[in-house]
């Protein structure tokens, strides 16, 4: 059962968008892609593994992914928790092609591609912090003696991983994607023992929930874009790239002469993502490039927004259009 659904990051459409609409030279517009492809990568990695969870006993499991809690003064994520009636399993999945080397605790990973080498955080380390998180927040909740084991799953089929003889831990903990049925039928025999009954179960992940916080990066700020310099109008949903102009009540494009009735709120989609999460009026009206507030006003209460204050002072709430749009993309293939 899957209590948690995964979602695509807000980073990766707000990188889009920043991309899209941000005035950049190439060495900036170069980093913003590489960080963009990198949680795209990760991503597509954590999608990948639903193929071998479905290998998964069903009937007895719960599923979180994506979780995002606040520990310590410290925000600690997990891919997927897992749910089961002996034990808590905390994935963590890596979609990282080339030769993988794990050396020590106190080493990083080393990854050597094209003749290349690079390191990243030792993710053995990584769950091992999640680890000492959850527990500390399941203490919290009452829910003591919890066995939690974790895995890191290399999910790039072009990873190839290898151990020092001296590191232990990271050879038990570290899988192929492959090996995930084979790795929780060992962890099941390890743990026979039904501690965790149906009610704690779901006790455990409504409490998780509830605490849950999205990530929601300020992505202008983090590359150093003022808002200023950010593209305005709206943009040809077709030509992608062109300015649409709007003419009797729709959007117009002079390059492909097309019409477009609701190009306005993928506009308002990247307003949101990249300045604020409410609008007024007359920022509406400047970021549509319209000729008049009455246009502005118009199309924000065609959206059936939620708002605060009078026509004049009135703040419109696009959260629920960033929702709707996003979630339309996440369920794409």
């Amino acid at each position: 059962m899957i209590k948690k659904h995964r979602a695509q990051p807000i980073i990766i459409h707000k990188l889009q968008s920043l991309l899209k609409r941000a005035l950049l030279n190439d060495a900036k517009q170069g980093e913003i892609q590489r960080v963009l492809r990198k949680h795209i990568s990760g991503y597509r990695g954590e999608q990948s593994l639903d193929y071998f969870y479905r290998y998964l006993p069903q009937n007895n499991l719960i599923f979180l992914h994506g979780l995002r809690i606040s520990h310590e003064d410290y925000y600690f994520q997990i891919d997927t928790l897992i749910i089961t009636p002996h034990f808590l399993l905390i994935i963590e999945s890596k979609n990282i092609a080339g030769h993988l080397y794990f050396k020590s605790a106190y080493d990083p990973l080393i990854r050597t591609l094209n003749d290349h080498q690079e390191a990243f955080d030792n993710p053995v380390e990584q769950v091992k912090r999640q680890s000492y998180h959850l527990m500390a927040i399941l203490n919290n909740f009452k829910v003591l003696h919890v066995p939690i084991e974790s895995l890191v799953i290399m999910t790039n089929p072009k990873a190839i991983t290898e151990f020092s003889p001296a590191y232990k831990e990271a050879r038990l903990k570290v899988i192929k994607s492959s090996g995930l049925v084979a790795k929780f039928e060992e962890l099941s025999n390890k743990h026979r023992k039904e501690i965790i009954l149906p009610k704690d179960s779901k006790k455990i992940s409504k409490n998780l929930m509830k605490i849950h916080t999205p990530d929601n990066p300020d992505v202008c700020s983090k590359f150093q874009i003022h808002p200023n310099h950010l593209l305005t109008g709206v943009f040809c949903p077709s030509c992608e790239t062109e300015l649409l102009q709007r003419r009797r009540r729709t959007w117009y494009c002079p390059s492909c002469k097309n019409n477009y009735n609701k190009a306005h709120e993928a506009a308002l989609v990247d307003y949101a993502l990249l300045i604020s999460s409410t609008i007024s009026n007359k920022s509406c009206k400047q970021f549509l490039n319209l000729t008049s507030t009455n246009q502005s006003y118009q199309l924000l209460k065609s959206l059936n927004l939620l708002f605060t204050g009078n026509r004049k002072s009135r703040i419109y709430h696009l959260d629920n259009l960033v929702k709707k749009t996003t979630s339309k993309e996440d369920a794409s293939p």
